[in-house]
Order: structure tokens, then sequence, then C-alpha cells
């Protein structure tokens, strides 16, 4: 890559930035998350999305580009040269922005943008007021922009810990409601590692954290080939030994945890369950099989109705009063749930077979009808006798198991815990069976997968009843945390969130879905702050990891494969299209 074309990325990626700090600036964002602090009065949360844009644009300015199966980085100078321009340029047109707010009349431009307050340009302005604020706002752009060019100009033995040891930080930051009762409850003073008084970190505990866990990794980049290849040199005996005592490990861990956190945090890590369970069947669908579903909500309902009709739950009248619903089981719940398994498998099979000729958008768009079709046909006239129409069913059972009931936040999590296991091992057993690798080829390519003997009908509805029963679990155990269900719970939003998860996590890829689903539903539990612009941090969390990790943060391994010989393809093809064509001409003589 020439100089010229990466300052003229540099350029592009660096007015991106500043539309993306300045749209944080307007959506008020930055004013509201000002108020937690982070690392002492060092840095806030407010101060964090003042800084992503410009270091974000300074590392993707200099994203090398990949040719030939191989990553063509460019010159270190110019590499650097491209991420101060790209980082000046989103603080510098920032500030001309709010140069611009503060020479027109006062409150011209708040009567359009009322999130535009002197306690935003404040805080813009690092409190220094304006010009001065401004040409900090600049030098801060530019050497965030520096900063983040100079990561990717970093060897990896360098940038890998530096960026481990900036991640664990800023994740202990943001948990700062649960690491300081844990730590208590273990008998632990943590007046050293986060302050009593602002919350956050302080600055000899942000150190610290962040000195271990950079350490920790390059230790392990050092270190781990060795270790991977011990392990795999011991026998199969000592394997599966020492396989069984980390899972051992993880469970005694994962038992103590709700007596450690308390009741609240508890039912935060209950939501992350059931959208865990969500996306793990999501996962069959997208990630295994490469069927996009956003209709997915759909199962969800089926689960959390069916549930509710078959352990005898009430439905409410027009005037008020609690009658059976027209049909109804009373039976035990967990009796109840492999019936419900297995009606939600038949739902998928029914909504899959007439989407079986369909791929890509048509088919996302079909499945987004058929989930809004489920939404409408619960809230109906037409079933209100069954579903209870708008106001929905009431009196859900507990699920409980002698005199416990899992109404409780901290009993529930146990529940999901169980269910979210099961979850899991049927997803790994599928994952690497016949019928994985058959999902595997038609994921690929569906026509050479069906030359080949793949049977793509078959293994489409089974994919579609398979992710059914697996989301279905998430509905019955939405049922019994609520007690109650009604139409409003069962949006487009749902579908969208879990889409996410697996998106953000890595289709495909179990851990992914569990990392994907503590990020996306448990961080924001966990700050208030969040709820407000839940759907704005989806949208900027899709939009990063699409940009700067398309396979997603823990990704597949043969997912991963297949994205970097589609890059690799694309760019071939854009090379081809820049290249000047060559015109052959003849001369005549006179």
């Amino acid at each position: 890559m020439t100089g010229s074309e990466l300052n003229r990325r540099a350029v592009r990626v660096g007015l991106i930035g500043a539309v993306a700090l300045i749209y944080l600036a307007l959506t008020g964002m930055i004013e509201k998350f000002d108020g937690r602090n982070l690392i002492g009065n060092f840095l806030t949360l407010g101060n964090l999305l003042i800084a992503l844009p410009p270091l974000l644009a300074g590392y993707l300015a200099t994203r090398p580009r990949l040719v030939a199966g191989r990553r063509e980085a460019a010159a270190p100078r110019a590499a650097l040269t491209a991420g101060l321009i790209s980082g000046a340029l989103a603080g510098g047109v920032t500030a001309a922005g709010i140069a611009l707010v503060e020479a027109l009349p006062e409150g011209a431009v708040r009567r359009i943008f009322i999130q535009v307050s002197p306690e935003l340009v404040s805080i813009l302005t690092f409190d220094r007021g304006v010009p001065a604020g401004l040409a900090v706002l600049l030098v801060f752009g530019a050497v965030l922009g520096l900063l983040g060019a100079g990561f990717r100009v970093l060897p990896d033995r360098v940038s890998r810990p530096v960026g481990v040891g900036s991640a664990v930080t800023v994740a202990f930051a943001l948990l700062q409601r649960i690491i300081p009762p844990l730590l208590f409850e273990l008998g632990l003073d943590t007046r050293w590692l986060y302050s009593p008084i602002l919350l956050g970190l302080t600055i000899p505990g942000a150190l610290v954290v962040f000195a271990v866990s950079a350490g920790l990794s390059a230790l392990w980049s050092a270190r781990g080939p060795v270790v991977r290849e011990r392990v795999e040199q011991l026998p199969p005996a000592r394997r599966r030994l020492l396989n069984g005592t980390s899972l051992l490990l993880l469970a005694v861990v994962l038992a103590l945890l709700p007596q450690l956190i308390g009741s609240t945090l508890s039912q935060v890590l209950g939501q992350v369950g059931v959208f865990l369970l969500m996306g793990l069947g999501l996962n069959i669908v997208v990630g295994y099989a490469g069927l996009l579903d956003l209709g997915y909500v759909a199962f969800f309902a089926t689960g959390a109705y069916l549930t509710a009709l078959f352990t005898g739950a009430n439905r409410v009248t027009s005037i008020g009063d609690l009658v059976a619903p027209a049909f109804v089981l009373h039976l035990n719940f967990y009796l109840a749930v492999p019936l419900v398994i297995v009606v939600t498998a038949l739902v998928g099979v029914l909504i899959g077979a007439p989407v079986l000729r369909l791929r890509g958008d048509y088919l996302a768009i079909v499945t987004l009808g058929f989930g809004e079709i489920a939404r409408v046909l619960v809230q109906s006239s037409w079933l209100q006798d069954y579903t209870g129409g708008p106001q929905g069913l009431r009196d859900v059972t507990d699920a409980a198991i002698g005199s416990i009931g899992f109404r409780d936040p901290q009993p529930f999590f146990y529940l999901v815990l169980a269910f979210c296991a099961l979850a899991i091992l049927v997803s790994q057993r599928l994952a690497d069976s016949r019928v994985g690798r058959a999902w595997n080829a038609m994921r690929e390519d569906e026509m050479a997968a069906e030359a080949m003997g793949v049977s793509t009908i078959k293994y489409k509805l089974l994919a579609f009843a398979m992710g059914a029963a697996v989301g279905s679990l998430s509905g019955t155990l939405f049922a019994v945390q609520i007690g109650s269900i009604a139409p409003a719970s069962f949006t487009i939003i749902v579908s969208i969130t879990a889409l996410a998860v697996v998106i953000l996590g890595g289709m495909g890829s179990i851990p992914g879905v569990v990392v994907g689903t503590m990020l996306l539903i448990g961080l924001p539990g966990l700050l208030d702050e969040f709820e407000e612009y839940r759907l704005l941090v989806y949208g900027a969390a899709l939009i990063l990891i699409m940009v700067l990790r398309p396979q997603g943060l823990i990704p597949n391994v043969r997912r991963m494969r297949e994205l970097q010989e589609d890059e690799a393809a694309q760019d071939q093809w854009l090379k081809e299209e820049a290249a000047p064509a060559v015109t052959v001409g003849g001369g005549g003589g006179s």
C-alpha cells in the first residue's frame, strides 16, 4: 500500500471517527456515562467514549490488506503518520463542531439537539473552556490516533500483552458492582483496589491489574505452545482426568457464585442464562447450518406459552377474573419440559418447511415475518381463550422442588445453569457429529453438498427443529422467572438481540456465544446507564465487530478460514477492478 493510499484511507477513517464522536455526544451518552468513574478521578466512562473514536480511527487507518493469503502491512513511519492524521481529524472536526455551537446564539442548537448542554461542552473540552479546550481536544485526538497506529505497528509479543492488559483493566473497572462484594465475602480487603468513595479502580489498583494481566498474557504467549504440546502428548486417560478436573473446578465456582454476589446480581446472571440458551439455539441454525433466521422469537414465545399451558396457568378475563384457558394441562414442570421441547421442535419443522428453497436475505425476510406472525397470533382474539390475548397468562409455575421455588433469583440461577449445561452438551455433540459435518458442508456450499449426497432438505429441517428445541428452553425459563407472560415480551428486538449475541461472540462457536451473551446482556445489566442506550450499544458493537473482527470475538476455526478466504477473494477482485485497462491501438500512416 502506497503512502498516498494510506493517507487517503486515514482521512476517510478520521472523518468517520469524528462523526462517531459527535454522534455519541449528541445522543447524550458521553454526558450520561461521565458520572461513572473507572479509574479514580483519572478516567470516567465518558472519557473512555471520547477516546475510543480517535483511537480506533488510528488503528483502522493502518489496517493491512490481505493479498494472496498474506497480510500486507504499511511501513511503520507511514502507518504512524496515517494514525496521526486520522486521530487529528477525529478530534479536530469535533472541536470545530464545538466551536460552531459556541458561536451560534445561545440555545439555537439545543432547540434541535436537546443533549447539547454546557456540561457536555465542558466534558469535551476537559473543563478548559473554549478555545483552549478545543486545542487540547485536537492534540488529544492526534495522540490517540498515533497510539492506535502504534499498537498496530508493535510486534505481537508486545501488542498482545498490552491489549490484554488494557482490556482486563477496563473490565475490572466496569465490574465494580461484582468484584468488590466477591472479595469482601472471601475476607479480602479491597480498599487498595477499588475506591470506596469513587467506586472505580484506584490508580495503584489499575496498575497492578494491568501489570498482572499483561504479564500473564506475555507468559502464555511464550510458554503456551509448549504447554499445549505437552497436554496433547498426555495419554487419553490423563487428558480426560485433566478435563474433568477443570470442569469440576468450574462447577464449584459457579455453584458458589450466587451466594457470594447476592440476589440483585444473581438476577442479572439469570437473565444472561436465558439469553445464552436462546443464543445457543440460534447458533445451531445460523452458525452451524448457515440459515439466517430473524424470527427466532417465535420459538422463544412458543416455549413460554406451552410451559404456561402445560403447567396450569390462568388467563385474565375482560372483567379481571382469573380463569383457566380453553386448553390446559396440570403437569409437573419437569414432566412438561420434554413435551414443550418436542412440540416446539415440530413448530420449528412447520416454520422451516415453507422456506427450504430460500437463502440469505430472502430467508431472513420470511423468517422475520414468521416471528411477527407468532406475536400477532398470541394476542389475537382468535386465540384469546388459549393465550389470554394482550393480557397474557398468569400464575405460571415456579418449578418448585419440594419447598424450594425458583422464582427467587438465587435458586433460579441454579435452574438456568442446569439447562445451559444441557444445551451446551447437546450443541457440542451436534457440532462433532455427522449431522454437524453435514451442516458445515451445507453452509459452505449448498449445491456442492447436495451433489455429494447430503440431503439439504433433511438437514435444514433438522437444524430448524434442533434450534427451536433449544430455544424453547429459554422461553420456559423466562416464564418461570417472571411468573406471567404477555405478547409485549416477544418482539422483534428479542430476535435481533439473540442474533447480535451470536455474531459478536462468533458464529458456530459455543465459547463465543457465552462471551457474547456476557458482554451484550450481562454488562448492560450491571451498568444502569446502558439501559437507555441498549439498542444503540448493540448496533455499535455489531458495527465494530464487523469491521475489526468479522469472525467474532472467539471464532470457530472453520468459520474463520471461510471469512479469510472470502476477504482474500474480495481484495483480489478490487485489485483487478482498480488495475488500469490496457488498450491495444494501431497507428496508421498518411
